[in-house]
């Protein structure tokens, strides 16, 4: 299966890297699992009493990093999907 690897561009314009990216079948579980992460960051910070950080996106690279995907967290923010 291939390599997924999630980045996190913040609000700022700064990337936290992925070093170990996770196998996924296809795109579509990608996303899904995109949502279902960005999810869990924004419902931590919540919880946690920290700001939630809706200006961040995932930028989802293949073993070559290469971008095959955005996926912003004020999207997970804003559609039903997958719980955290």
């Amino acid at each position: 299966m291939p390599r997924y690897f999630f980045h996190i561009r913040n609000q700022d314009g700064s990337l936290a890297e992925d070093p170990e990216g996770q196998e996924f079948a296809d795109l579509a579980e990608v996303e899904e699992n995109a949502m279902a992460s960005a999810k869990e960051i924004l419902a931590e910070g919540l919880l946690g009493g920290n700001p939630v950080l809706t200006g961040a996106i995932f930028e989802i690279c293949d073993e070559n990093q290469i971008l095959l995907l955005r996926f912003p967290f004020s999207e997970a923010a804003e559609k039903h999907g997958a719980r955290p």
